[in-house]
């Protein structure tokens, strides 16, 4: 397995009090690093996760927080997502949109089920959306 560095926040967006985060801070994940000011604004952690790739390393990370501390850490920490289409931010950009719409699917009442429901229906799109299956516009 490779090691990924991982920087994850909350947003801000709502605001939550620095109980939100108490015991998150008090015992972030192994191998990570807990700041009020991440990126000089929002709460969040920082460090290295082993994983098969990115988007894993970062979805465990996210997963421990969320099991242990009740913490959802909404921002894998891509600005304007829609302009990062790259071979090197791809999983941190799919992680980031993933984390945004988990996070704003709970303030309109969608579940975690409705999510992948979501997911699953594109499944017959999938393998025509990928690298290599755009077609040059004329």
């Amino acid at each position: 397995m490779t090691t990924h560095h991982v920087t994850l926040v909350h947003d801000n967006w709502p605001k939550k009090s620095a109980d939100y985060f108490a015991s998150l801070a008090a015992d972030p994940p192994s191998g990570f690093e807990f700041s009020y000011k991440t990126w000089d604004y929002y709460p969040g952690v920082t460090g290295s996760r082993e994983a098969p790739s990115l988007f894993h390393a970062i979805a465990d990370t996210v997963a421990e927080v969320a099991e242990k501390h009740g913490v959802l850490l909404n921002d894998a920490g891509i600005e304007k997502p829609q302009e990062w289409i790259d071979h090197e931010h791809n999983q941190q950009t799919v992680a980031h949109l993933l984390l945004m719409a988990v996070h704003r699917a709970a303030y309109c009442g969608l579940t975690v089920d409705d999510l992948t429901g979501f997911l699953r229906s594109t499944a017959p799109a999938h393998a025509g959306a990928g690298r290599g299956s755009d077609a040059p516009v004329e």
